[in-house]
């Protein structure tokens, strides 16, 4: 089974039945398949080769699903792109994957002709809704060519997808995805959610993230699918789609839950529909959490992954958010037991088994992990040592097989579900004329979980406002990614050797807390 074949079985199975909304645009289960084929016709014209890979620099849409699915059909290599990153970072992650084609939306024309000038690989660009100068218009590329499906052998073991991630030092990595990793991870969430033809999923996560391959198993199972474009969360627009489409499941990060209890109109909102609310991304407060539970009459469920390792990887059900009993409530700050086709083992530095209870490093295996990183070898083999993904989290399981994140390997940041990297901030931050060290760490904060926060020693006789230090990372880099708050100091704690005791700094915030994420 391929994905291409997911979705001509849907579309054969349920052709009149919508398959995507967004806005007042929507496509039944047969209009896509027919759309998907004639855009893999217009690529095979255009000289596609097996394992070229093509990057997407959009929003969330519905040409974001017909782009994948069409090289899912011909045997090129989806790759998101990040639409927050600046034209420099852009720069280095294209040269990096190397893309053939790019398809970007017209806000993005002049920031793709920057990048057709700079990397060599970048051939042909397509314009998603508008005209843009040297680019191929998306609809008259479709225009011309048959609806039938291509004749290309796809092999369950083609490289389908390349997700970017990075390490502590902000270098992208490609974490690299079959048609059979994604086919096994859309079957297991299909039963983990225990998914039902009438179900309605609501998609607000930004599609370059990999939790959109999670979202497979709706085609599989022929689901409607709502799109929002992503950027800030409104809880009273979420809602008031909810309420409007009927929609039975949706996934949200910690935050997005904690701005919708605030909502002071939450009330005039039918959301009887929702039967399953999904919070992955971020580690959820217990006593959000409760809150959630008593307010929305819906099950509960939690997600943990990576990019690496599925992303679907343990799952608290929903039958194990119970709030009477002590070893329930306990629970709930578990992120649960392994999910359909994987386990899960914790090791000591040396990769040998902890004994029960105890911390370890949490390492995974099963079907739907990734095949290493795309032209790094020997980070591959660190991240995948024994036939374990070794995730980077600390973390203890108890008697009854429940795993409990405690704290990171790594120093990422994750606020409000965004991955920030402390190392990619600093080399920012150390081209400001001022700055004489600095380290960039998380800090706890009640709505995001964590927030950047940079400690910041000056150079003598120079001086500079933590509103400067801040505007000076948003002009340089992704705004998510700029420090919220800034301290200044005389000196950072160091090791015998120099290095900066980053984590001296961090436990200063962290004290007193069970976790440490």
């Amino acid at each position: 089974m391929t994905m291409g074949e997911v979705l001509r079985r849907s579309a054969a199975r349920v052709p009149h039945k919508t398959a995507l909304v967004m806005g007042d645009k929507s496509l039944t289960y047969d209009q896509l398949n027919r759309r998907v084929n004639r855009l893999a016709h217009a690529l095979l014209g255009l000289s596609l080769q097996p394992g070229d890979r093509v990057a997407v620099l959009t929003h969330n849409s519905i040409e974001f699903y017909e782009i994948y699915l069409a090289l899912c059909k011909t045997r090129g290599v989806m790759v998101p792109f990040n639409n927050l990153l600046r034209p420099r970072e852009l720069t280095r992650d294209l040269g990096y994957i190397r893309p053939r084609f790019i398809f970007f939306q017209p806000e993005f024309g002049e920031v793709v002709g920057q990048l057709k000038a700079q990397v060599p690989s970048l051939e042909k660009a397509v314009c998603l809704g508008g005209a843009a100068l040297g680019a191929l218009d998306y609809e008259d590329l479709l225009e011309g060519h048959g609806d039938q499906e291509p004749e290309v052998t796809v092999r369950e073991d083609d490289l389908m997808s390349i997700f970017l991630t990075s390490g502590t030092t902000g270098r992208p990595k490609g974490a690299m995805r079959t048609h059979r990793h994604n086919c096994q991870n859309a079957l297991a969430a299909a039963v983990e959610l225990g998914l039902v033809p009438s179900d309605r999923v609501l998609l607000l996560f930004p599609f370059y993230h990999v939790t959109f391959e999670d979202r497979f198993c709706h085609l599989l199972c022929g689901n409607t699918i709502v799109i929002r474009r992503e950027g800030s969360f409104v809880a009273a627009e979420a809602l008031e789609l909810l309420a409007r489409h009927r929609i039975t499941l949706c996934q949200f990060v910690p935050t997005m839950l904690n701005t919708m209890l605030q909502e002071k109109d939450i009330e005039e909102f039918d959301l009887s529909a929702l039967r399953l609310i999904l919070y992955a991304a971020a580690p959820m407060p217990v006593e959000l959490l409760k809150q959630a539970l008593a307010r929305f009459k819906c099950g509960f469920m939690q997600f943990y992954g990576q990019t690496e390792t599925g992303p679907l990887t343990t799952v608290l059900r929903p039958e194990d958010h119970q709030l009477d009993s002590e070893a329930g409530r306990t629970r709930l700050a578990s992120c649960g037991r392994p999910a359909l086709l994987f386990e899960v083992r914790l090791v000591d530095p040396e990769d040998r088994p902890v004994p029960l209870g105890e911390v370890g490093e949490l390492t995974v295996r099963g079907e739907p992990m990734t095949l290493g990183y795309w032209e790094l070898p020997e980070e591959s083999a660190q991240l995948l040592a024994g036939g374990w993904l070794h995730t980077g989290d600390y973390a203890r399981q108890d008697q009854d097989g429940f795993v409990y994140i405690v704290d990171r390997k790594n120093d990422m940041i994750i606020s409000g579900g965004k991955n920030i990297y402390p190392r990619e901030v600093e080399e920012v931050l150390y081209t400001h004329p001022a700055v004489l060290e600095v380290s960039v760490i998380g800090v706890p904060d009640p709505h995001w979980g964590e927030s950047v926060q940079a400690v910041v020693v000056l150079k003598d006789g120079m001086k500079a406002s933590a509103e400067e230090l801040i505007g000076f990372c948003k002009a340089n880099m992704a705004s998510y990614k700029k420090p919220r708050t800034v301290e200044f100091r005389p000196a950072l704690p160091k090791s015998p050797t120099g290095k900066i005791l980053k984590r001296v700094l961090r436990d200063e915030y962290w004290q007193g807390r069970e976790r440490n994420v």
